[in-house]
């Protein structure tokens, strides 16, 4: 369900609708990390450099954040290890659907993630979800430490 469409889902509180709008409406691109200066030629990469990318979307309501630590040395991408985190207050929620690896080379590996917010109510049967909606959110990483990352929704 759209997010323009909040006021027809019966129990939602205004709280609720607020933290759903802020999630939704949140800026959809992470300014780019790092640096794009390639070393000279005549530079033999002797270490490897680690560094984190991260996509964070939300509020202290309800945050989802992606991740890729990655390993580079200028010439290509080492090592990758992906993961999500999330965080909500009830009655709203937020779930990590997980990731795929969806383009791999020497040089540059991107990664596609899934979440899923949502709002409900607690009821004498139990918790009930009243709104849910899924996003994909992706992270690319590159053999010079430069990263980037943006929201398909």
């Amino acid at each position: 369900m759209a997010v323009d469409d909040l006021s027809k889902v019966p129990g939602l509180t205004g709280a609720q609708k607020a933290a759903i709008a802020a999630y939704v409406n949140q800026n959809k691109r992470e300014d780019v990390k790092g640096s794009r200066s390639q070393p000279s030629a005549q530079v033999v990469p002797l270490a490897t450099y680690s560094t984190r990318a991260s996509f964070y979307r939300g509020s202290a309501l309800m945050w989802t954040r992606d991740n890729v630590d990655f390993g580079y040395d200028y010439s290509k991408v080492v090592w990758t290890s992906p993961y999500q985190e999330c965080g909500w207050i009830f009655p709203n929620m937020a779930w990590n659907l997980g990731y795929t690896k969806y383009y791999d080379t020497t040089q540059n590996d991107r990664f596609r993630f899934q979440n899923r917010i949502g709002a409900g109510v607690v009821t004498p049967w139990g918790d009930v979800t009243l709104y849910t909606q899924d996003f994909t959110h992706r992270i690319s990483v590159w053999h010079d430490g430069y990263w980037s990352a943006w929201a398909d929704n």
